[in-house]
């Protein structure tokens, strides 16, 4: 009998030991209980559904996720984050992730390139008025090269650049991580396209699910070096 509870005893001292062990690390998760607004359209829905929403969740993020209604390209940027029914719906977030749908990719002059930095720059007062948000700007999702052209792509390429180079330094607050969506998602050889592992069709800009693993993992480790900082 006495033999029976020692075995007991220790039985439960090593079950208490692991718990010890694994708690802590779950509660010490950069993620634990931050909460993040992804503001899409459709090629967000198959990231989301792809994998991206159980990384971020997995990793302690709580995501809120639905469909956006109101427009998501650059020039409707500044209009949504300057509207106060915009803000009463995002709630109180910690994160906000924003992108436009595939069709912003379809940058047709140097001018219009130049467009859509300025409506990203329109974005620094918000950035300002919200010092406790960290926002999250994702460049414009890569087209299957049959849809578009080498000098269309190479102008989605230079915005992805521009937001990772001169977008964060000529802003001086710290609550801005640009995500270099169009780098992610196309490929190493013809790195101005969609990779091919994530065409679904040749002349869709919708990507496959398994695309969503890639901006997950990603997205989660840029969000936790942030608040690793």
């Amino acid at each position: 009998m006495k033999k029976l509870l020692v075995l007991f005893l220790v039985l439960g001292l090593g079950f208490g030991f692991l718990f010890l062990l694994t708690s802590p690390a779950d509660a010490a998760k950069p993620g634990a209980n931050k909460k993040i607004y992804f503001i899409h359209h459709s090629t967000g829905e198959i990231y989301l559904d792809g994998g991206m929403r159980s990384i971020l969740k997995g990793a302690g993020y709580k995501v809120k996720a639905p469909w956006w209604d109101g427009g998501t390209d650059p020039n409707d940027f500044p209009g949504l984050f300057n509207d106060s029914a915009s803000w009463d719906l995002l709630g109180s977030r910690d994160i906000i992730v924003f992108k436009s749908c595939y069709p912003s990719s379809n940058i047709t002059s140097k001018a219009m390139l130049n467009e859509y930095k300025d409506y990203y720059r329109e974005l620094y007062d918000v950035y300002r008025a919200h010092p406790n948000v960290l926002f999250v700007p994702m460049s414009t999702p890569p087209l299957p090269k049959n849809m578009t052209s080498y000098k269309k792509a190479r102008r989605a390429k230079k915005f992805d650049k521009w937001l990772k180079n001169r977008y964060v330094t000529d802003y001086e607050g710290n609550n801005i991580r640009p995500f270099r969506l169009h780098r992610q998602l196309s490929g190493t050889k013809n790195h101005y396209y969609l990779a091919k592992k994530y065409v679904a069709d040749p002349y869709d800009g919708h990507p496959l699910p398994n695309s969503g693993i890639r901006v997950g993992n990603k997205l989660k480790k840029r969000l936790n070096n942030y608040f690793n900082e």
